[in-house]
């Protein structure tokens, strides 16, 4: 009879440390679809979250200045001018151009608003209230109308929902967020952080902590007594790896696997002690979530509040905190969550609404330095850089980070193909680019929910990814609403807005 590993095998070691493992080819049925036991592969579904518009304050989609330098280029919005495949690569989509086949853009969205009226009772269903940032929170989020300017969601929000929708895993969801920092003195997040929710006004605190979520992921512990607690405590001081922990019965495992089984187990034990090593370089701060075993080595500063206004006279060296590193970490963190199946409904929002890290350094390693803050981008730009290249510029590195996360599933195998065959992931920028919701008559304004592009990126639940879809005038949540249906979801509302994109679904 064939060696066959049950899918929620653990190996565990000492103290009780657990590590989880990735569907390997002894899991499954002989179709590479399906567990031995007839179970389907679990379908998993993200979000990444950037806390920014699509285009600059004042500025057309073909009007640019870089380095003093005023001029009109096209080519630069995300949205390609293109239908269908075969569109032209945008600015922002360069970070993706090897993944353009595995997901969709959605472009052309909106979020209603009563153009009539500033009252909150005068919100239509699913919009936005008068007053952005916060107006456009809730319709978002949840597909509820917001009725004050609060940064916050009136109702469940689909990761929340995909919880429950597709149980089994370890967790029920994954919340993390890259920016650990406000960044702006004499003001507060005041809900700016939290993209989940449980329920009407009930946000779900995200993880900010590289180590902390490692450490809960895939070193979980239930010691049994005292002097299991004792010895763990002193391997950990001791820098042993968490892999060390588990070594007698990880080689025992491998003994008794196929060849391809073995490479797949050995590959995915080296990515958990690559993702060891790189967070052994990150302190989480001075976060009142962090406590840690043992210490965790040289760490990159949170950065202070920004000097400056946020733009021109901004410092190049306050208001940053590696965020392109511990973005990086985190992608890997999700990706190993989903393959051990630890997890199956993650949300990672990189910037938080209105956000105000500063970009000089993430923008400086592109090649296009940018004095100023994130939320200042799409406002003023620095008095040489503003205007659709600029916003497209960050844009693209969030874009970047969320393309990583569809690389890594995309080049894990699973079954019969690949990881991200069983995913939807979307990536959603908080703003679009058009009228501005406050005052319903600037045009080009980055305060607007008109013009709002989403991507999607999977083949789960029978997506077909690889194309540009305008919708003209769709809700945003319908986006959300299609990948959700994709990874399990019978229903077709969430909130206040129902319907899908079908677009999403045909050939």
């Amino acid at each position: 009879m064939a060696f066959r590993l049950h899918r929620r095998t653990f190996l565990r070691g000492a103290g009780g440390v657990a590590i989880g493992l990735p569907v390997l080819e002894c899991m499954l049925d002989d179709h590479g679809t399906a567990y031995a036991g007839g179970t389907p592969i679990p379908s998993r579904f993200a979000i990444v979250f950037a806390g920014q518009a699509l285009g600059g304050d004042g500025y057309g989609k073909t009007e640019n200045r870089v380095a003093g330098m005023s001029f009109d280029e096209g080519g630069h919005f995300i949205a390609p001018p293109e239908t269908g495949s075969g569109y032209t690569l945008t600015t922002p989509l360069q970070p993706v151009a090897d993944l353009v086949d595995d997901f969709s853009i959605v472009s052309n969205m909106r979020i209603p608003w009563n153009a009539g009226s500033v009252d909150g009772a005068a919100v239509p269903m699913g919009g936005a209230f008068r007053d952005f940032h916060g107006g456009g929170c809730s319709p978002l989020l949840s597909g509820t109308r917001s009725t004050s300017p609060s940064f916050t969601a009136n109702g469940i929000t689909s990761d929340q929902v995909m919880a429950g929708v597709n149980p089994g895993s370890l967790y029920d969801s994954l919340v993390l967020r890259v920016q650990p920092s406000w960044y702006l003195a004499g003001s507060s997040y005041s809900g700016r952080q939290y993209i989940s929710y449980s329920g009407a006004n009930q946000p779900v605190e995200a993880q900010v902590s590289p180590q902390n979520a490692f450490n809960s992921l895939f070193g979980s512990f239930t010691p049994d007594n005292g002097e299991d607690v004792a010895r763990l405590d002193f391997e950990l001081r001791s820098r042993r790896s968490v892999l060390d922990l588990i070594n007698r019965k990880r080689d025992g495992v491998l003994g008794k696997l196929g060849a391809a089984d073995r490479i797949r187990l050995e590959q995915h034990f080296d990515e958990l002690r690559d993702l060891e090593m790189r967070i052994g370089a990150i302190d989480p701060g001075d976060l009142p979530a962090c406590s840690l075993p043992t210490d965790p080595g040289p760490d990159p500063e949170i950065g202070g509040d920004n000097a400056g206004a946020g733009s021109a006279d901004i410092g190049t060296n306050t208001g940053y905190s590696e965020e392109d590193l511990r973005a990086s970490v985190m992608v890997d963190l999700v990706h190993m969550a989903f393959i051990c199946d630890l997890v199956r409904v993650a949300t990672l929002q990189i910037t938080t609404f209105q956000s105000h890290m500063n970009v000089w350094q993430v923008s400086n390693d592109i090649g296009l330095p940018i004095r100023a803050d994130l939320h200042e981008v799409g406002h003023n730009g620095d008095a040489d850089n503003r205007g659709q290249i600029v916003v497209s510029t960050m844009l693209g590195w969030h874009v970047g980070i969320w393309g990583k996360l569809v690389r890594r599933l995309k080049e894990t195998t699973e079954g019969a193909g690949t990881a991200l065959d069983n995913c939807a992931i979307v990536f959603m920028p908080e703003a679009g680019h058009g009228l501005q919701l406050n005052d319903g008559v600037s045009l080009n304004a980055t305060h607007s929910v008109e013009e709002m592009v989403q991507l999607t990126a999977g083949r789960a639940g029978g997506l077909r990814p690889g194309r540009h879809i305008d919708t003209a005038g769709a809700h945003p949540v319908q986006n959300l609403i299609s990948a959700m249906q994709a990874t399990g979801f019978d229903g077709d509302t969430l909130g206040e807005v129902s319907g899908n994109i079908p677009e999403l679904f045909e050939a």
